[in-house]
């Protein structure tokens, strides 16, 4: 293990001033008190995030879903058309664009579509893909299941209406961040088991066991790394109601027994990341189990780096490698 990259202690100092600078009557005391700050901060820009970039539509609408409408945003870098022909074709048929469906990070408790935007911007310029994030529901108001519930409706609405939203059923991909990736590998082992084809699951630093019985947590779960161990596991108490197996793999994706013929699967993970060790065990079960896996364990970084793009170069070079797994996986012959 690499020593902390030098912008991530600057960050991190900066992130440790802010905090101190705050009067003691404003640092939340409640556990209800801490999601609603949580809340308030990802829906809060800040300059580490990066500036975000124009996108040629973006388009705020719902979907249907089990627990009622689903808020989610569509990146669309085409902009308006009116049913472009595939010119690779030579045959006049309507060229249809490939997408990403994305499951945004917070703990399950927090995040949305504004927490995310910048990257879901970057993601769909430089992919050349629709990139449709959702707004799946939170705990402590909407506990397991509600956010899986949520992902799989989405992606089954997406794959059923594509004509609708001029995307092509047969070049979806799911993605998420910390706990949205976990959402995306739940997602793609329903898909799956239910016989829909993906082209990839992009996971970024994901959450795969609810147990956080790994030792990285003990390593790193503190606020000096970002993520503190004491304030997941209040999370995870939110989302799972009592007598809910955490090793269950309806929970915990490290826990599914068969992965095999699972979609391709870009995995990222951070060697100062408290959820570093399940990523990667979860990257091996999967290479294990023949699926085709491209594995990078970011050295000197923390989690989340993806979200302090305007403050950290990996940041920016995730973005990069995250487009480039994309593109690929688009541009292939279907894998069936």
């Amino acid at each position: 293990m690499d020593e902390l990259d030098p912008q991530v202690v600057a960050l991190l100092e900066q992130m440790r001033q802010q905090v101190a600078a705050q009067p003691a009557s404003a640092v939340p005391s409640t556990f209800a008190e801490r999601v609603a700050a949580a809340r308030a901060r990802s829906a809060r820009h800040t300059p580490a995030r990066g500036m975000p970039e124009g996108v040629a539509k973006v388009v705020d609408r719902t979907l249907p879903g089990p627990g009622g409408a689903i808020p989610v945003r569509i990146y669309d870098p085409r902009g308006d058309r009116a049913g472009g022909t595939d010119a690779a074709a030579g045959n006049g048929a309507i060229s249809r664009a490939p997408a990403l469906l994305y499951y945004h990070g917070g703990g399950f408790v927090s995040g949305n579509l504004e927490s995310h935007d910048v990257l879901m911007r970057a993601f769909a310029n430089r992919a050349q893909c629709v990139v449709i994030a959702v707004d799946y529901r939170l705990a402590p108001e909407h506990p397991y299941p509600a956010a899986t519930d949520d992902a799989w409706a989405a992606l089954q609405w997406v794959a059923v209406h594509a004509v609708e939203i001029d995307v092509d059923a047969t070049r979806l991909a799911v993605g998420g961040d910390s706990a949205g990736g976990l959402l995306a590998a739940l997602v793609a082992q329903r898909a799956r088991a239910s016989g829909m084809s993906l082209r990839l699951q992009l996971l970024l630093y994901p959450n795969t066991d609810a147990t956080m019985s790994r030792p990285s947590w003990q390593t790193f779960g503190t606020p000096a790394f970002l993520v503190d161990r004491n304030d997941m596991k209040e999370r995870y108490d939110a989302w799972l109601p009592s007598g809910i197996d955490r090793a269950s793999p309806d929970v915990s994706p490290l826990f599914a027994t068969d992965l095999t013929g699972l979609a391709p699967v870009t995995i990222v993970t951070a060697d100062h990341d408290p959820l570093c060790d399940e990523g990667n065990e979860y990257a091996a079960k999967l290479r294990a189990a023949k699926v085709e896996v491209e594995h990078v364990c970011w050295q000197g970084m923390i989690h989340g780096f993806a979200s302090f793009a305007g403050a950290l170069d990996a940041g920016k070079a995730l973005i990069e490698r995250s487009a480039a797994a994309l593109r690929e996986a688009f541009s292939s012959k279907r894998r069936d």
